[in-house]
């Protein structure tokens, strides 16, 4: 579909009015229609019977011009459906762009923000030419990660846990002297009314209220007194619901913190059978996961040995190395991982050892299973792009990757 893009002067968001050179004639003559006046569709508002002065190359659009950032860029798109209709977008620059949105109980408890394919245009934009850049969020500030586009989603991490499922967020950039931040905020609703069942019914009565007394008839004035009496009743039945709604939250989180404390407390009473129950539930953790060693020794450099506890193969043939832990110290991690990364990086002398010659291994994953979330456990299996899982109890698996 043809579409025309151009950058707004201020001189076209202060007229209303956006002009182009010759050179852009043939575009802008394949998006309008051959018809004297057309419509402009904006932000799903109609503007009617707007039409182009070819000689001078302008073209009035008014109030959605008006109303733009400086620098914002004008998308002028054909409209599939009626010929006589063009559609008209206006992003503001990537350094003004705001985004909100709602958190998810999922992206709560995953730790991340996710989108939808119809805003992968909005969060393109504002990731555009940004390689490295810093997260802020509630004066915190960690290096950010580059999205994944291609799952739609930006990894946050633990600081993410500072907001609630169901808040409103604004993500934004903030510029530094050297460095680009991202800031997650929480949307400020203080000075949003709060609507409420009863709102339409106010809203009547003072309507009502402001004529003068002398317009009303005896009938009138009977049914104002009825609206009143109701709007009486309906509102100390919108405050019965809003206490009862208030208990029962306080119920749910009660449960919820309950239910923590259980899922917390594991049922695994030592290491040996934490790993056995581990070794005989592999496909729990990942479908199509076989066991082909279990614990494999690996020549760590200066002549130390590590084992692998699991040595896996997926059902696409990578190798996977797990890794067990059992309530997991900062030590535990830091011996998983640092095999990990080795691993990884010696590969090739990995695969023909294990096969003695014969085959070669293109790569191999890394997964951690642990039986109790820590903080720093979390943080650095998402850095170094380990899988990991969280075994509560026999039947309850958090997966993180």
């Amino acid at each position: 579909m043809p579409e025309f893009r151009k950058k707004l002067t201020s001189r076209e968001i202060e007229t209303g009015i956006l002009t182009w050179s010759a050179d852009y004639d043939a575009q802008l003559r394949a998006v309008i229609p051959a018809t004297l006046v057309f419509d402009v569709i904006c932000d799903g508002q109609e503007f009617a019977n707007l039409s182009v002065e070819w000689e001078k190359r302008s073209l009035f659009i008014g109030e959605p011009l008006s109303m733009a950032a400086a620098d914002s860029e004008i998308v002028l798109t054909g409209s599939r459906d009626k010929g006589a209709q063009i559609n008209c977008q206006i992003f503001a620059p990537q350094e003004k762009m705001v985004i909100r949105k709602r958190l998810s109980h999922q992206e709560h408890n995953g730790r991340y923000l996710k989108w939808f394919a119809r805003e992968d245009e909005l969060y393109t934009r504002l990731f555009t030419s940004r390689e490295s850049f810093v997260v802020e969020i509630a004066g915190k500030r960690f290096k950010g990660r580059i999205p994944d586009f291609e799952r739609r989603k930006l990894m946050i991490g633990e600081l993410l846990r500072g907001f609630s499922p169901g808040d409103d967020l604004l993500i934004h950039w903030h510029h530094a002297r050297d460095e680009s931040i991202l800031v997650i905020e929480r949307e400020d609703g203080t000075g949003r009314a709060q609507p409420d069942g009863s709102t339409p019914l106010r809203a009547l009565v003072a309507r009502l209220l402001s004529r003068p007394l002398g317009e009303f008839n005896e009938g009138e004035v009977k049914g104002l007194i009825v609206l009143l009496e109701e709007n009486k009743k309906l509102w100390e039945r919108i405050t019965n619901f809003q206490e009862e709604n208030r208990r029962l939250k306080e119920q749910v989180n009660m449960l919820e913190s309950l239910f923590e404390q259980f899922t917390s407390n594991s049922f695994f009473n030592s290491k040996k059978e934490f790993e056995l129950w581990v070794a005989e539930h592999s496909s729990m953790f990942e479908k199509g996961m076989r066991v082909i060693h279990r614990n494999y020794t690996v020549n760590m450099p200066g002549g130390r040995k590590r084992r692998i506890d699991l040595l896996c193969q997926d059902r696409k043939g990578v190798l996977v190395a797990i890794q067990a832990l059992f309530s997991p110290d900062p030590a535990q991690v830091n011996e998983a991982l640092e095999l990990i990364d080795h691993l990884r990086a010696n590969i090739g002398a990995f695969g023909s050892e294990l096969t003695e010659g014969q085959f070669k291994a293109a790569g191999i994953r890394g997964m951690v299973i642990a039986n109790y979330e820590k903080t720093d456990l979390v943080e650095q299996c998402l850095q170094k792009q380990v899988k990991l899982c969280l075994v509560k109890s026999g039947c309850l698996i958090d997966l993180l990757e």
